[in-house]
């Protein structure tokens, strides 16, 4: 399971292309992932670019009938171990089996502007990836905003797993443990400093920031951390569109945690309703107190996933070109840009004004990091015009190589841009399909 995590962690961390089509990101798999690599992801079921696209009714009837597997109590003690022992993709067991229960029957009801429905929150018919999904679910938590059709995902994988994961020790201890934090923050305290605070505590096998948030909202959105005004779908089921009402627009969550502070503090009524076979009082956290976690966090599926050893080859990157020169960018330069594995384009360097080189795309497309001998002198306009940008960070991004110095302006049949947009060299990967539409 650690492997197949980290083989799509490195194929996800590679380019991706929009297929119109498909109406989704289609990801471009590394030249150094093998095929027998891609043949025992696709035999797990988790191999890449695997697609769905939800429809209303059929999703919500399949996650009702998903969600009848299982009790509330095998939501809550499931979830337990999904604080420790067992991987996160349990943790979406309860939230899933709550907004199952609460979602009232409603007919599909678009924002004008998207295929995303105001009371489910259900984005129709765009794919989904699949492999995708259950990559985040494992390694960050259960879906954000009450996404309907990721719970079904989740619940699906769920229900094909052998047997339930029952909490330990250590699971329980864990439960408490984030319950005391929770419960003695200083007053007003937003979600982004109560993650923090858990963070602090290492009460996750997880050491990202994101790992803890992701808890908060979940806690949240099955009505632990809510409000009156913003209840959790224990308590009752509140629409999308509501849900994604914020205090400010420097809020990132959505409801109840966006509305939530620690002068609210924890809804014990729910707390009970959902926990309520367990023992959810305060814990001594210090280290002295603090049991031995079991198993360690080294061999739990997160922390094994976290850790650096790598089950793929990273591509290597290009030797220097002989012909790269010394010092930093100047005009009359070429760089190679690795848009895809297999696929470079050049730029040109124009001029260079306080570190911000002005360049613009060239003709040809290398599967290799081509040489100066291979180079188009001419430049490569977008379909109605020239197009130039200024770009800072030439000489310190990855994938964007010097191959040439003192190399002649580029031949062109339109005038120059009058207006140059700023951009990091970094986007010069993304921005080459404006001039290459077949990328």
């Amino acid at each position: 399971m650690v492997q197949q995590l980290k083989l799509l962690q490195h194929i996800y961390s590679e380019s991706a292309i929009w297929d119109e089509e498909l109406r989704a990101t289609r990801q471009t798999v590394p030249e150094d992932v093998s095929t027998e690599q891609l043949q025992a992801l696709e035999a797990a079921g988790h191999e890449p670019n695997r697609f769905e696209r939800p429809q209303h009714e059929e999703t919500i009837r399949e996650l009702r009938a998903l969600a009848e597997r299982w009790t509330l109590q095998d939501a809550a003690q499931s979830f337990v171990a999904s604080l420790w022992s067992s991987p996160m993709i349990w943790r979406s067991l309860l939230t899933g089996k709550l907004i199952a229960a609460s979602l009232p029957d409603h007919e599909y009801k678009p924002y004008p502007s998207s295929h995303k429905c105001q009371i489910c929150g259900l984005d129709v018919n765009d794919g989904v990836d699949v492999s995708l999904q259950w990559y985040w679910r494992m390694t960050n938590g259960a879906p954000l905003d009450g996404n309907i059709h990721g719970h079904v995902l989740a619940l699906r994988e769920m229900a094909a797993s052998p047997e339930m994961p029952a909490p330990t020790e250590y699971d329980r201890w864990t439960l408490r443990a984030v319950l005391t934090v929770l419960r003695n923050l200083p007053p007003k305290t937003r979600y982004s400093k109560a993650a923090e605070a858990l963070k602090k505590a290492q009460l996750l096998a997880s050491k990202k920031i994101y790992v803890y948030r992701d808890l908060l909202e979940t806690l949240a959105l099955a009505g632990i951390l809510d409000t009156p005004e913003q209840p959790g779908m224990i308590t009752a089921f509140t629409s999308y569109a509501e849900r994604d009402k914020r205090p400010n627009t420097r809020v990132e969550v959505q409801a109840p945690l966006a509305w939530w502070d620690s002068s609210v503090g924890i809804n014990e009524g729910n707390l009970s309703r959902i926990f309520g076979d367990l023992d959810c009082s305060d814990v001594l956290i210090v280290d002295k107190d603090k049991p031995e976690p079991n198993p360690p966090a080294s061999e739990t599926v997160i922390g094994a996933f976290e850790s650096r050893r790598s089950v793929a080859t990273k591509a290597k990157v290009p030797k220097k070109s002989p012909d790269a020169g010394t010092g930093e960018v100047q005009p009359g330069d070429v760089y190679a840009v690795k848009v895809l594995s297999g696929v470079w384009v050049t730029v040109y360097c124009h001029e260079v004004k306080d570190k911000r080189a002005i360049v613009e795309y060239l003709d040809g497309v290398f599967k290799d990091m081509p040489g100066k001998e291979e180079l188009i002198l001419t430049v490569r306009p977008r379909p109605d015009e020239r197009w130039q940008c200024s770009a800072i960070g030439m000489d310190s991004t990855s994938w964007v190589r010097r191959v040439a110095r003192d190399m002649p302006s580029p031949a062109a049949d339109q005038p120059a841009p009058t207006g140059i947009p700023f951009h990091p060299a970094k986007d010069l990967r993304h921005m080459a399909s404006w001039c290459f539409p077949d990328l």
